[in-house]
């Protein structure tokens, strides 16, 4: 049985699949339901089911976080920069883009939740690592300057660092690893 006295503090949805469409005639459907499935209903349905474990308003957290974690619960759901409309001046990707778009509005709805259930005990934000040199970009590393491609442990630190840092005020929008937000 779950202990009621205790609560996720903090969850890191990292799910992610790209399909680097060119063109809309590169578009399929079975690659778009798959883009989606992975990026974007996977976090939905890992929010349906790990929410009733985070902290609601009644929840006395400690007066004094854990050294380096901020004092609310945090969730976390990973998007990407080429997700906002406002920063597309490329074009392509469409379903990753897409998918990663859907994430950072998914993002903004759990957080809007969060405050009517768990008040400033839990915020939600979406995340950009940047270019991480995972099997997801292997096929770019090439055309990414050394110093923006990322190794996941320089990755999972500065997302770290986002998550110490974020302030109540800055829940429910997404945020690079600078701790620069990235506008939807």
């Amino acid at each position: 049985m779950f202990n009621t006295g205790n609560h996720l503090h903090l969850t890191f949805a990292i799910p992610g699949i790209l399909y680097p469409e060119k063109s809309p005639s590169q578009l399929d459907h079975a690659q778009l339901t798959r883009t989606f499935a992975i990026n974007t209903i996977g976090p939905l349905l890992l929010m349906k089911h790990f929410t009733p474990f985070l902290p609601t308003k009644a929840t006395k957290l400690p007066k004094e976080p854990e050294p380096g974690l901020p004092p609310y619960a945090v969730w976390l759901t990973m998007s990407a920069r080429v997700g906002s409309t406002t920063d597309n001046q490329l074009g392509g990707w469409f379903s990753y883009r897409a998918s990663k778009a859907g994430v950072t509005s998914v993002s903004k709805s759990l957080d809007l939740w969060l405050r009517g259930k768990s008040g400033d005990n839990a915020m939600a934000m979406a995340y950009h690592p940047g270019t991480v040199k995972t099997g997801l970009s292997k096929e770019f590393w090439g055309s990414v300057a050394k110093e923006k491609l990322f190794t996941p442990e320089y990755a999972v630190e500065k997302m770290v660092g986002v998550v110490r840092n974020i302030e109540l005020e800055q829940r429910g929008r997404c945020w690079d690893w600078r701790g620069v937000e990235v506008l939807p």
